[in-house]
């Protein structure tokens, strides 16, 4: 490859990134090593499939993974450039509790399982919530970083230690105000 012809590549993902970005409302963020360790630690013991929405470059989701097991993970990313990268780190890593989906979590008709984690624009949170009040069961939990969803009751709202951010803890089924599951 030519000087040019890498600047042209570097280009071209830079600017699938930006659109994006823009397209979604939001630029995929990377997880620090202890700020996934303060959300795993939140994830129940009997958690048997976790699905992490838009997963972005698969941070959260591989920490998941190699924590617990046990646990099936699922990132779904919707950036191409995110999740490709996700992807071949699935692969690096050889978890075979481990799987990355690239596809709109708005639009994917799949059951989220036990529990949702996500990093997301305060702008799509409310995107967040619906799903949920449609395909998530009773008693699963959402782990929110940084962002609440409007209108719904968190059981916890945790200041982080890594940073400035809360975790937003709901359980479905009581995340209503005056709702009781």
């Amino acid at each position: 490859m030519t000087d040019l012809s890498v600047l042209a590549l570097v280009g071209i993902i830079l600017a699938l990134i930006a659109g994006y970005a823009i397209r979604l409302k939001a630029v995929p963020m990377p997880t620090s090593a202890k700020a996934a360790d303060e959300i795993i630690a939140y994830i129940p013991g009997d958690t048997k499939a976790v699905t992490d929405f838009g997963s972005g470059w698969g941070d959260l989701a591989l920490a998941i993974a190699r924590a617990r097991p046990e646990i099936k993970v699922t990132g779904i990313e919707l950036s191409p450039i995110p999740y490709a990268i996700s992807r071949m780190r699935a692969v690096l890593a050889a978890r075979p509790n481990l799987d990355f989906i690239r596809g709109d979590f708005k639009t994917l008709d799949r059951d989220p399982g036990d529990v949702v984690v996500c990093f997301l624009d305060p702008r799509v949170m409310g995107d967040v919530g619906d799903v949920l009040d449609q395909r998530m069961a009773n008693g699963g939990i959402l782990i929110s970083r940084a962002f609440a969803i409007p209108g719904w009751q968190a059981f916890g709202e945790v200041p982080m230690k890594t940073g400035s951010d809360h975790l937003y803890l709901y359980r479905i089924g009581s995340h209503k105000p005056g709702v009781v599951a």
